[in-house]
């Protein structure tokens, strides 16, 4: 009993006074169990087996010459919104080289397809000290920026060691992870901001969270989201949909989630009382899921099509369901589609998703109840995206909204935004590269 209650008071003690070298022994206990997940995902097609020495840090890809700055972002969401922060990066700096990671394939892919030769893409190393220092030992990056929520111990103690410049972007933190970083200061002394050279929040509560565990500059702005740009559409693809989707009342919902698909499939049923042409599409938010989904259609006694087969054949699409099992493509359709529900809001636990990308199309858009990771966005744009509850609210306003379809343009781009976020870049340029080239001003 006296060995174990000194074991235990030792390990107190290290994670007290040396909580660095502590993360190092977990990481390294913890490598068995790492390698299994990652072995377990590649054979569920989660991860690309031919990558995945990336995940121990071990690059694919060659350095570029000159100016190199890191960038973290778990999926598409993220990948999505730091894309106007590295586009005006660039613009104050000029050829600065971005190495981008990710934790997902489909992430991976978006990147692949949307920004292959402007930015360089690496799957993010498993927080084990000697990995991570391996990856940023070859890529010397001289900032690094982590998106939302990616607090990893032995990354960010490393940085911290060498002296390279860390910000943590978008900064979103739920509050079950609040409750474990505060129990962890607490009772260990651990405080999760303290490594980060600044901290972009979107409220003041945010901001004073942050503060209490361990931040020292913290500022708020505007979700990077709301710097977001319409995204790119194919015109020939889109006039395609145009004519596969005549003859029939069309919707979609968009980015759905497990458990999301059942909603939207009974709302279906009940709009088809209505519409009976209706066409109810689904852009499922991990396409892997897409046999997942076609099997949910069948047992609901609903026919279904894939987008990747539909989109190689050439008659009129005549199914209930059309599954949207692409990345990459979504412009195509809120370019031909009026109606659009803004998913992983129908259930708990999963916070929402983007409003804005359909309202560039001015779309007539809709979102569930459960937005608590958006209620930023949520704000600027709730006059014209009414929250629904149920099916029966859900199939409601999509029959109402293509009854009296009216594209209504919420102009959330607007400037206080834009140059809010611009002078933030440009201070953090400053302190990462010194003074901006003379030619740039904010707009």
């Amino acid at each position: 009993m006296i060995l174990e209650l000194t074991f235990i008071a030792a390990v107190y003690i290290c994670i007290i006074y040396h909580p660095k070298y502590v993360f190092r022994v977990i990481g390294v206990m913890a490598i068995p169990f790492v390698r299994l997940y990652l072995s377990r995902r590649i054979a569920t097609d989660l991860e690309e087996a031919s990558r995945k020495t990336e995940r121990f840090g071990i690059p694919s890809h060659v350095r570029p010459f000159g100016k190199l700055i890191w960038i973290h972002a778990v999926s598409v969401g993220e990948v999505l919104s730091v894309i106007p922060f590295i586009e005006e990066f660039r613009s104050v700096n000029g050829s600065v080289n971005v190495v981008l990671t990710t934790a997902t394939l489909t992430a991976a892919n978006l990147i692949k397809e949307r920004f292959s030769e402007t930015i360089i893409h690496q799957f993010a190393p498993f927080d084990v000290f000697h990995w991570v220092r391996r990856f940023i030992k070859f890529w010397g990056p001289d900032a690094v920026f982590l998106v939302e929520s990616e607090l990893w111990p032995n990354t960010l103690f490393h940085l911290a060691e060498i002296g390279i410049p860390t910000y943590l972007l978008n900064t979103r933190i739920s509050n079950k992870t609040l409750k474990r970083m505060r129990f962890a200061k607490r009772f260990f002394n651990l405080l999760p901001f303290k490594p980060f050279r600044g901290v972009f929040v979107t409220s003041r509560e945010m901001k004073m969270q942050v503060l209490e565990l361990g931040a020292t500059n913290v500022s708020i702005n505007p979700n990077m989201k709301t710097l977001s740009k319409m995204l790119p559409f194919d015109k020939e693809a889109a006039a395609e949909l145009t004519r596969k989707f005549r003859r029939r009342s069309v919707w979609i919902a968009v980015s759905t989630h497990k458990g999301e698909e059942e909603i939207v499939i009974e709302a279906h049923k009940k709009i088809k009382k209505e519409f009976e042409n209706i066409l109810t599409v689904i852009a499922i938010r991990h396409p892997e899921r897409a046999e997942e989904v076609v099997e949910l259609c069948n047992t609901l006694g609903l026919s279904s099509i894939r987008h990747t087969v539909a989109k190689e054949q050439v008659f009129e699409i005549q199914e209930d369901i059309y599954i949207v099992d692409q990345i990459g493509c979504l412009g195509d359709f809120f370019e031909v589609i009026d109606t659009a529900l803004i998913c992983g809001s129908l259930i708990p636990g999963i916070g929402g998703h983007n409003m804005l990308e359909p309202l560039h199309f001015s779309c007539n858009i809709l979102t569930g109840p459960f937005t608590e990771n958006c209620e930023d966005i949520y704000q600027a744009v709730q006059e014209v995206c009414p929250k629904v509850s149920g099916v029966d609210e859900l199939s409601e306003y999509v029959i109402y909204s293509i009854h009296t379809y009216r594209r209504t343009i919420a102009g959330v781009n607007n400037k206080s935004f834009i140059s809010s976020w611009q002078k933030s870049i440009k201070e953090i340029s400053l302190a990462v590269y010194g003074r901006p080239p003379s030619s740039y001003r904010i707009r």
